[in-house]
C-alpha cells in the first residue's frame, strides 16, 4: 500500500425527500446568496425546482437560477456563472442535476474569483486556489462527481474534453434522494450504470500490492452494480435498487475504491476525445465500446488480475488464466449488450477517417502517451484500440 491522503468531507443527506431540507442545509451553511444551476427542463418538468425554490424563500435566501448545462458541458455556461457572480457576489453554488451540472457548477466555483481564463485549470495552465462552496441536489446515478475532486469540461472550439482534480471543488454536501431517479430513462440509466462500473475498474486496474483493501472495495462494488444495475434498469420504480445504484456512485468516485493505491484512468482518456469530438455520444456510451477493446489489448499485460475478476465478480473459473480473462471481457460485454449499449464505434457514427484526428487528441499530436504501468498508450497503440472498434 501506498503511502496516502484520504479527503472526503462531503456530507451525504440520503432518503425520501430528503430535498425539501435544502433551505435548512443551506442556512446551516450561512448560505444567503445562492446560484442554482441546473440542466434543460427536466427539474422544472418535475416540480424539483419549485420546490428547491419555495425552500430557499422560506428561508429568506435570495438566489438565481443559471440554466442551460447540456450533456458534455461546455465553457460557455462556465463563462456565463462567472459573469452573474460578478455581478451577484454569490456565496455558495447549488447544483441540482448529475455530473455534467455538478462540474460545471465546480468549474464556476473555481473561477468565480479568478480573472484568468476559465479554461486555464482544465487545461493545466494554473492551479486553483479558491472556490466558492457547493452544494448538491443529486437526479442521476452516474459521474460520481457529487463526491469526487474532479472537474470535466467540454471545449466546444477545439471539439476537446479536458479535466482537473482539486479538492477545492468536493461538493460540502449532496442531497441524495433515490425516488428523484425513478423518472430517468432506461437508456440515461444504462450510461449511468457504465460510468459507474468503469470508475470502479479503472481503478481497480491500476497497480496494486498484494493483499490490497483497495481493490477488494472496487471487487465489492463492481458484484454489487453489476447485480443491481439490471433490476434498477428493469425496474426503474423500486427503491432499494435506486438507493445501492445512487450510493454506489457516489462511492464509485470518491476515493474510496483507489486509497493507497496511485491510479490511473486509461480508457477514460481513450473516451474524451471521442465524446469531445462527437458531443451527441454519450460518455458511458463510449466507454462501453472502448473498455471491452481496452481489455482484449491489455489482457495479457495483467492476467493475474483479469482472471481475479472473473473470479470475484462473475464466478468465473477454469485453472486456465488466458481463458478465463477472455470470458470475463465476454462477460462484460454480454452485460453491456443486455444494457441496450452500443458495441462498436460505427453505430455511434463514428468513420475510419475520423480515427487519426483521435489518435491525435489522445497524445497530443504524439508529444505524450498515456500512463500504464505495464505498456503506455502510445500512438500505435491508440489507433490500433481505436480501430479494433470500428
Amino acid at each position: 500500500m501506498k503511502s496516502f491522503e484520504f479527503y472526503s468531507p462531503t456530507k451525504i443527506y440520503f432518503g425520501p425527500e430528503k430535498e425539501k431540507e435544502i433551505g435548512r442545509i443551506l442556512k446551516s451553511y450561512n448560505a444567503s446568496r445562492v446560484l442554482v444551476v441546473i440542466g434543460q427542463n427536466s427539474v422544472i418538468k418535475s416540480g424539483l425546482l419549485g420546490k428547491v425554490i419555495s425552500a430557499l424563500e422560506n428561508e429568506h435566501i435570495s438566489y438565481l437560477v443559471l440554466k442551460g448545462v447540456r450533456a458534455n458541458p461546455t465553457f460557455d455556461l462556465v463563462k456565463e456563472g462567472v459573469r452573474l457572480h460578478k455581478e451577484n457576489r454569490f456565496d455558495f453554488i447549488l447544483a441540482i442535476g448529475g455530473g455534467s451540472v455538478i462540474d460545471t457548477a465546480k468549474c464556476i466555483a473555481v473561477n468565480a474569483n479568478h480573472d484568468g481564463d476559465v479554461r486555464n485549470y482544465n487545461l493545466h495552465l494554473e492551479e486553483p486556489t479558491s472556490a466558492l462552496p457547493i452544494g448538491v441536489i443529486l437526479t442521476i446515478s452516474a459521474a460520481g462527481s457529487e463526491l469526487s475532486n474532479s472537474c470535466v469540461i467540454q471545449d466546444d472550439e477545439t471539439k476537446m474534453k479536458s479535466g482537473f482534480n482539486s479538492d477545492l471543488v468536493r461538493p460540502v454536501f449532496a442531497i441524495e434522494n433515490p425516488e428523484l431517479t425513478y423518472s430517468v430513462s432506461k437508456e440515461q440509466t444504462a450510461y449511468g450504470i457504465v460510468d459507474i462500473l468503469m470508475h470502479t475498474l479503472e481503478r481497480y486496474f491500476s497497480p496494486s500490492e498484494e493483499n490490497e483493501l483497495a481493490d477488494e472495495f472496487a471487487l465489492g462494488l463492481l458484484k454489487i452494480v453489476l447485480d443491481v444495475g439490471l433490476k434498477a434498469f428493469n425496474n426503474p420504480e423500486n427503491y432499494d435498487y435506486r438507493a445501492t445504484l445512487m450510493l454506489a456512485s457516489s462511492l464509485s468516485h470518491n476515493g474510496l475504491t483507489s486509497v493507497g493505491k496511485k491510479y490511473y484512468m486509461p480508457v477514460h482518456q481513450l473516451e474524451h476525445p471521442l465524446s469531445g469530438k462527437f458531443a451527441n455520444i454519450a460518455h458511458g456510451c463510449g466507454l462501453a465500446v472502448l473498455f471491452p477493446a481496452w481489455c482484449k489489448y491489455y489482457y495479457k499485460y495483467d492476467i493475474d488480475k483479469f482472471a481475479l475478476l472473473g473470479e470475484r465478480v462473475f464466478d468465473i473459473y477454469s485453472g486456465d488464466k488466458t481463458t478465463d480473462a477472455l470470458s470475463t471481457i465476454a462477460a462484460f460485454e454480454e452485460y453491456f449488450s443486455r444494457l441496450g449499449m452500443p458495441s462498436t464505434l460505427t453505430e455511434l457514427g463514428v468513420k475510419e477517417e475520423d480515427i487519426d484526428d483521435l489518435v491525435n487528441k489522445v497524445t497530443k499530436g504524439g508529444t505524450k502517451t498515456v500512463y500504464h504501468h505495464t505498456k503506455p498508450i502510445n500512438d500505435e497503440v491508440a489507433r490500433k484500440i481505436y480501430y479494433s472498434c470500428l
